[in-house]
C-alpha cells in the first residue's frame, strides 16, 4: 500500500509551458494543413477554368474547320464562275425581305468583313463586337452517307454538272445532263457578339446560316468568344503555296485571289474562379491595324481568366 502511495505522488500532469508548446505545434500543422489545402483547391479552380477556355476554344475551331475546308466545293463544278443563280431566288433575313445578291455570291466562296460587322442582315440584339473579324463561307455540302438528296421545295439547292451548275429552290432540279448531281447550298457567316443567348453579360461566337425554307437564321455557336480575327493565305505566284497571308481588306484579296488556306485567331474568357483574379495583361492579334487587346477595358473585363488560340486551316477546294 506504502509503495502504491509512493508511485502516485511521483505522477505528474503537463505543465503549462508544455501545454502551450503543444498547442502552438498544434496551431502551426493544423494552418499549414489549411495553406495546403487552400493552394490545392486554388489550382484546380484554375486549371478547370483553363480545361473549360481550352474547350470552348476547341469547339470554336472544331465547327469552322468543316466549313473553310468545303469552301468553294459546289458538287461536281468546283468553278463558281459556272454556277448561275437565276434571277427571282429570294434569301430573307429578320432585318431584310431579300439579300440574295450577298448569300448567293458564289464567286465569293470565302469573305472576309476586316474588324467590323457589315452583313446586310442585323446582328444578336443589334449588338455585334467592335474590332472584331466576319468570316463567310459559301458552298455545297456534301451528302449525307453517300446519299443525294431529293429535291426540296423553298431549299436553297444547287445542280452541277462537269461543265457548268444552277441554283434553284422551287423543288425542280434543272436537266443538267445525266451525269448531274445535287446537293444543298450553304451559307456560313461567323462572328463575334457582345451577347449570349444563355447569359447577356457574356460575349458569344455566332453564326448566320441559311434553313431549310430558304431563309437565313442565326444560331449560337458557343458563349465565351471574345474576338475572332481571320487572315487569308494567299498564293501569288501559282504554286499552291502561301505565299502572303493578309486580313481581309488588303488589296490582294480579289474576286480571284488565290486564297488557299486561312488562319484563325480567337480570344476567349470566362468569369474567373478566383474574386481577387485581376487580368492586366494585353493581347497581341495578328491584325496590325487593330493592334493588343487590352484586359481590364469595356470588352475585356479584368475579372476573368483568358486563352488565345490560332489555327491554319488549308482549303480542300484551292483555286485561282
Amino acid at each position: 500500500m506504502r509503495r502504491a502511495r509512493r508511485l502516485l505522488r511521483q505522477q505528474h500532469g503537463m505543465t503549462l509551458i508544455e501545454m502551450m508548446v503543444a498547442m502552438s505545434i498544434g496551431l502551426f500543422l493544423t494552418g499549414g494543413a489549411l495553406y495546403i489545402y487552400s493552394q490545392s483547391k486554388n489550382t484546380y479552380r484554375a486549371s478547370d477554368s483553363l480545361s473549360r477556355l481550352q474547350e470552348s476554344a476547341r469547339f470554336a475551331l472544331d465547327t469552322i474547320e468543316p466549313d473553310i475546308r468545303l469552301a468553294r466545293y459546289w458538287g461536281r463544278n468546283a468553278e463558281p464562275a459556272m454556277i448561275n443563280v437565276p434571277a427571282g431566288i429570294t434569301v430573307p433575313c429578320s432585318s431584310s425581305p431579300d439579300v440574295a445578291a450577298w448569300a448567293l455570291n458564289v464567286g465569293l466562296p470565302i469573305e472576309v468583313s476586316d474588324d467590323a460587322y457589315d452583313l446586310p442582315c442585323s446582328a444578336f440584339s443589334n449588338s455585334p463586337r467592335a474590332g472584331s473579324d466576319v468570316l463567310t463561307l459559301r458552298h455545297a455540302e456534301p451528302w449525307s452517307g453517300g446519299t443525294q438528296p431529293a429535291p426540296e421545295a423553298g431549299r436553297l439547292q444547287v445542280q452541277t454538272s462537269l461543265a457548268q451548275g444552277q441554283i434553284f429552290n422551287d423543288g425542280t432540279a434543272p436537266d443538267l445532263g445525266a451525269d448531274s448531281t445535287l446537293n444543298n447550298v450553304v451559307l456560313s457567316a461567323y462572328y463575334v457578339n457582345n451577347r449570349s443567348s444563355f447569359d447577356a453579360s457574356q460575349p458569344s461566337l455566332r453564326r448566320l446560316t441559311l434553313r431549310a425554307n430558304g431563309s437565313l437564321g442565326e444560331d449560337e455557336v458557343i458563349p465565351g468568344v471574345e474576338n475572332l480575327q481571320v487572315q487569308l493565305g494567299i498564293d501569288t505566284n501559282g504554286d499552291g503555296g502561301v505565299d502572303r497571308y493578309v486580313d481581309g481588306d488588303d488589296p490582294l484579296v480579289t474576286d480571284d485571289a488565290a486564297i488557299v488556306a486561312v488562319r484563325l485567331w480567337m480570344l476567349v474568357g470566362t468569369a474567373a474562379d478566383d474574386q481577387g483574379w485581376r487580368d492586366t495583361r494585353s493581347y497581341p492579334t495578328p491584325d496590325a491595324d487593330l493592334g493588343d487587346l487590352l484586359a481590364g477595358t469595356a470588352d475585356y473585363p479584368a475579372d476573368a481568366r483568358r486563352l488565345q488560340i490560332s489555327k491554319t486551316i488549308y482549303l480542300n477546294n484551292q483555286g485561282s
